[in-house]
């Protein structure tokens, strides 16, 4: 009679242990300091809010797990991404982690700023700063493909930034722009995104997030009373950014929501998941832009 009590006991203890569902890590997190600033495990070691997982978790999501311990990288630009050796290490996360169907890819933002402290788009027409982005966009296009080819379920989602505040990174990294003003800055910082989102509207299964004055709308007061785009002459509003170049944890959250609501409510909420599932799913098309 004991014993039978004593087994009933343990059944009861361990039995939500034994059927609990483990995490399934989904999504790899692959770039530079904004991607190390998302997820606690990053290459750089430092530490961070587990924000891509927070975000999940709040939206019914918290089954699935993020990674970006190798592939989430502060001061990487697309152009050191696209190297071989650095294409290897997403190869090798990708296999060491083959439940996971989604690569997180926040890129070209050191490619830009490198740019524009040469003062190598001030004065140029759009036709000669489009000779500017193409060898960022082709670097992007060579990770972005490179994923895709590992294997076939493998998505990518390029998300993009928000306008920067470039007075206060001026002030904290003593970073030189020139002449060139926030609005000008930001206008061209949308403009590579624009040719970012227009790789992901030729590649299959690629998809882009678009992000652009989502800060304003959240956090200047009252909430909302932006328009949903922002103007890029404002930039990042007060108190979400230290430096003007990276959100604070709350700030990255109110973006990677987009991406949920964009994409990963879809995809990781249905039973089946996988590209399968996804009606929208775009037919393949030339590689171009």
């Amino acid at each position: 009679m004991q014993r039978a009590t004593l087994l009933c006991f343990l059944l009861v203890l361990f039995t939500p242990v034994l059927f609990a569902q483990e995490a399934v890590k989904r999504i790899l997190i692959v770039g530079d300091s904004w991607a190390a600033s998302i997820t606690a495990e990053n290459h750089d070691g430092f530490p961070a809010p587990d924000v891509f997982d927070e975000v999940l978790a709040e939206n019914g999501l918290g089954r699935f797990q993020t990674q970006g311990q190798a592939t989430a990288w502060g001061g990487r630009k697309a152009s050191d991404w696209a190297k071989p050796e650095h294409l290897a290490t997403i190869k090798a996360e990708l296999e060491k982690y083959p439940s996971i169907d989604i690569v997180h890819l926040i890129i070209g933002g050191n490619d830009f700023l490198s740019q524009a402290m040469k003062g190598s788009l001030a004065g140029k027409s759009r036709e000669e700063r489009q000779l500017v982005w193409d060898p960022i966009i082709a670097s992007i296009r060579a990770i972005v493909e490179f994923c895709l080819a590992v294997r076939p379920d493998i998505r990518v989602v390029i998300a993009d930034y928000d306008y920067l505040d470039f007075e206060l990174a001026r002030q904290a990294w003593k970073m030189d722009f020139g002449t060139a003003t926030t609005a000008e800055l930001n206008t061209w910082l949308k403009e590579l995104g624009d040719q970012k989102k227009k790789l992901a509207e030729d590649t299959d299964r690629c998809e882009y997030v678009d992000n652009w004055g989502t800060l304003q709308y959240w956090f200047v007061e009252p909430p909302k009373s932006v328009a949903r785009h922002g103007d890029p002459a404002k930039g990042m509003p007060a108190g979400v950014s230290p430096d003007g170049i990276h959100p604070t944890a709350e700030a990255h959250k109110r973006l990677l929501q987009n991406a949920v609501d964009a994409h990963y409510r879809k995809w990781l909420g249905t039973p089946e998941g996988g590209v399968a599932s996804d009606s929208q799913a775009k037919p393949v098309a030339s590689r171009g832009g």
